[in-house]
């Protein structure tokens, strides 16, 4: 009786050492941390970041809605159909007016210039839009304050309809930067807090068990 009881004392004492080494593992790989990572949030944080991520991402967008719709119209508008999108910028509409105004003159050359000095501008706007989304803040700062002098030429003009399309836009411009702001607030709070003791739960989704021998 006793000989087969001693065998299974062992058993449970080896399972139960190498039960606390696994757990010991995990706990280590949840505290390392390499840098670059993105920091973990608790739960309720991390519903706050994915929206904070969300209306930084939308805002930042809308650098290339401005810079495509910008590109058709000066397509559309050199081609001779005199169709314009209310988002293109007031800049290469001016551009594309001088542009055939003068090529009735100096040839289709003029066209392919005004077209070519298009392309350019809203090629700014879409670099605006990539360096936004790599939350550089700079170039929603930036990108707005051009936006907004683009929005001055159109009410020089009296576009109104454009004008008003330009001053929402640069609302929904604001929110995203806004929320970027926050959002790198956010991070560095959770970098700068010491970590919290980790979980069966955590040590369950952050490694493999692995296997007893």
């Amino acid at each position: 009786m006793f000989g087969n009881l001693v065998p299974a004392l062992k058993g449970r004492a080896t399972l139960i050492t190498t039960l606390r080494v696994v757990f010991l593992k995990r706990s280590l790989i949840l505290l390392r941390q390499p840098p670059g990572r993105k920091p973990v949030y608790t739960n309720d944080l991390n519903y706050e970041a994915v929206a904070l991520e969300q209306r930084y991402k939308s805002g930042a967008r809308w650098f290339f809605w401005i810079a495509g719709l910008s590109v058709v119209t000066s397509f559309l508008s050199l081609s001779g159909t005199g169709y314009a999108f209310f988002l293109s910028l007031g800049t290469t509409q001016v551009i594309d007016g001088f542009s055939k105004g003068l090529a009735t003159g100096l040839g289709d050359t003029v066209r392919i210039v005004g077209l070519v000095l298009d392309i350019l501008i809203a090629g700014i706007f879409a670099l605006f839009g990539w360096a936004a989304l790599k939350r550089q803040l700079w170039a929603f700062v930036v990108g707005m304050a051009l936006f907004a002098v683009d929005a001055l030429i159109l009410l020089a003009f009296q576009v109104w309809i454009s004008f008003i399309f330009h001053a929402v836009v640069i609302v929904w411009i604001f929110r995203g930067y806004q929320a970027g702001r926050k959002l790198v607030a956010l991070e560095n709070e959770v970098k700068a807090a010491p970590p919290a003791p980790p979980t069966f739960d955590q040590a369950d989704q952050s490694a493999d068990i692995a296997p007893a021998t």
